[in-house]
């Protein structure tokens, strides 16, 4: 049935030879109230609802926040797309597709912590909006994600570009918003529309709101005055911090011998440190983490080499583990903490935004995140519990750092880790880096220099290859000097986010392994049990694309890679031609030398 006649059951299609198709069959209607019987046009809206709507929308979001827009551009979003435009505190980014503006907004989110709105048509459009929904859903990003649409009454008729755009992205957002054409509605209600919008996609766990907004013919109109703008701030919910939550992980860390595993938090890189320091824990962290800190002692960089090691973990086992925020890349991290619970160590584990982070199923004691770390350091005063144990991993991480270095060294040049190395070393004080799946985000994390003055991007919620260069670009159109690190079919996979690049007055590094096919299935068991040619069939899957003709068919620099990176000045592309066989032995032969190094003697 037809969702409007669902509502409104008095009212009756009349099957027309134009594009009138409604008809007033009583005296009450619910869709257009206080309108006289008539038959209804495509044409009817008066000249300014659409306009005045949407910029009573534009402007309401400013006021509680909004700042940047990404627009596809599109027929039936011209009224919503003319007011972000002509508002002069929304700066507009305009994409030729709906999949990089979205990707671009995500990146926009990660980088401020605020939505960005993202607007595209009818149709289907809107979903290419999904794979970045769903990312912003799994790591809690806000966007505003909204879809022009038909009126009602063009729903299930056959009209060009229309689809059930109700509810499409089904619980990946906060909260869906379907007001209806403006000119049904009460202008008193449509800022409160546009704060509800901006509440749910900041609210205590952020992420993705859908808004499908449907706009009647004239597109285009002048609008009239706005309604009055609701100006009292939307008061952000503080959680109370729990005594007797504290006064549990007060005892629970009282060990001597502990370890911080600690992925993207809510509860800051300064505050885990503090605590590991206070507690002489090592802190095992990705980038992303923040806790990376060339200046904290706490910080062990090879963290993967060292848990590969029977020679170390034998020595090693914790008496209690905290794990802060999301889980880290590395499965040897995974397997040797399920090995340690098995062996009786107690695991602690946050609930980052609420969510459960324990996909191995061992944590003992879960507790929510805000501010209940910083409650955690207070309580356990200043002094340092056992500086040795702390030492010991201090002691192994350098000595495996040595054996890394020359691995690399003695390895092809250029090769995958000496290059994510440059990314890292390449991002200025203040810079950001985003690492794509799935080889470049683990390299950096494994092999990285710790960096705690930069800011590392990955879409790690849903672990998808998905838009990393729009990423990037919505992360550097921030502002923000940007190094996006990513592999050759994950940008095969999001060259259309190369249309137009060379235009955008932003400064981004684009650094391309391109080993013609996915590495990172050489490290799984594929790679092992089929023959080579399944294999490289299904999982090695070689382009053959020309990267470098492809870059500078879109009129961007392209270099190749030198082993060093300058601070990004621009849009550039580095291509570093990499093999994967070659790949994959490197990766051996450095455990094996960080194992080695382990097993002989300290010096």
């Amino acid at each position: 049935m037809n969702k409007l006649c669902s509502v409104a059951e008095n009212v009756r299609v009349i099957a027309l030879d134009d594009d009138r198709r409604w008809l007033k069959d009583s005296e009450h209607d619910p869709i257009w109230p206080d309108k006289p019987s008539y038959s209804a046009s495509v044409n009817h809206a008066p000249l300014t609802a659409n306009a005045t709507y949407s910029a009573t929308v534009c402007d309401q979001l400013c006021v509680d926040g909004l700042t940047t827009a990404f627009i596809a551009p599109g027929s039936r979003s011209t009224p919503l797309a003319l007011a972000l435009v002509a508002h002069p505190g929304i700066t507009t980014h305009i994409f030729h597709d709906e999949r990089s503006a979205a990707f671009a907004a995500l990146g926009h989110g990660w980088a401020t912590g605020r939505p960005a709105l993202i607007l595209c048509s009818s149709g289907t459009a809107g979903a290419h909006f999904y794979a970045a929904v769903i990312e912003a859903d799994a790591s809690a990003v806000p966007l505003i994600a909204v879809t022009a649409d038909r009126p009602p009454e063009l729903w299930g008729r056959g009209a060009p570009q229309t689809i059930d755009q109700t509810h499409l992205y089904g619980s990946r957002v906060r909260d869906f918003v379907e007001p209806g054409p403006p000119d049904d509605l009460d202008p008193a209600t449509w800022r409160s529309i546009a704060r509800r919008v901006w509440a749910a996609a900041t609210g205590a766990v952020p992420g993705p709101v859908h808004v499908n907004l449907s706009f009647r013919d004239p597109l285009t109109g002048t609008p009239d005055e706005l309604p009055a703008v609701i100006e009292d701030a939307i008061s952000p919910t503080q959680a109370e911090v729990p005594a007797d939550v504290v006064d549990q992980l007060h005892e629970l860390v009282s060990s001597p011998r502990g370890v911080i595993i600690a992925g993207r938090n809510q509860t800051g890189a300064a505050t885990i440190l503090q605590l590991a320091n206070i507690l002489g824990w090592p802190v095992l962290s990705d980038h992303r983490s923040g806790c990376r800190d060339a200046s904290a002692p706490v910080a062990i960089r090879h963290f993967d080499s060292l848990l590969r090691s029977r020679a170390f973990t034998d020595g090693h086992r914790p008496e209690v583990v905290l794990r802060i925020g999301e889980i880290v890349s590395s499965k040897a991290v995974s397997q040797w903490l399920s090995a340690c619970a098995g062996a009786g160590t107690a695991v602690i584990s946050s609930r980052p935004y609420g969510r459960n982070i324990d996909p191995e199923s061992i944590a003992d004691f879960q507790f929510d995140e805000p501010g209940v770390i910083a409650a955690l350091v207070d309580r356990c005063g200043e002094t340092a519990i056992d500086t040795a144990w702390l030492a010991s991993w201090s002691s192994a991480d350098q000595r495996g750092a040595q054996a890394v270095q020359a691995a690399i060294e003695a390895g092809p040049q250029p090769n995958e880790i000496g290059i994510a190395q440059a990314c890292v070393h390449g991002v200025p004080t203040g810079g950001a880096l985003v690492a794509s799946a799935s080889m470049p985000i683990r390299d950096v994390e494994w092999f990285g220099p710790n960096r705690g003055d930069i800011t590392l991007v990955a879409n790690r919620g849903a672990n998808g290859i998905d838009g990393v260069i729009a990423t990037a670009v919505g992360v550097a159109l921030t502002g923000q000097p940007t190094i996006c690190l990513i592999g050759d079919v994950a940008f095969l996979h999001d060259s259309s986010t190369l249309v137009a690049l060379s235009e955008r007055a932003i400064d981004l590094t684009v650094v391309v392994t391109n080993n013609d096919g996915g590495a990172i299935f050489s490290f799984l068991p594929q790679h092992e049990l089929l023959d080579a040619h399944e294999y490289e069939e299904l999982f090695g899957t070689p382009h053959g694309t020309d990267l470098e003709a492809l870059v500078r068919s879109h009129g961007i620099v392209v270099e190749q890679f030198t082993g060093v990176l300058q601070a990004p000045h621009g849009v550039r592309v580095v291509v570093a031609h990499t093999n994967r066989a070659e790949n994959l032995e490197l990766h051996h032969r450095v455990h094996a030398s960080v194992n080695t190094a382990l097993e002989s003697p300290a010096g």
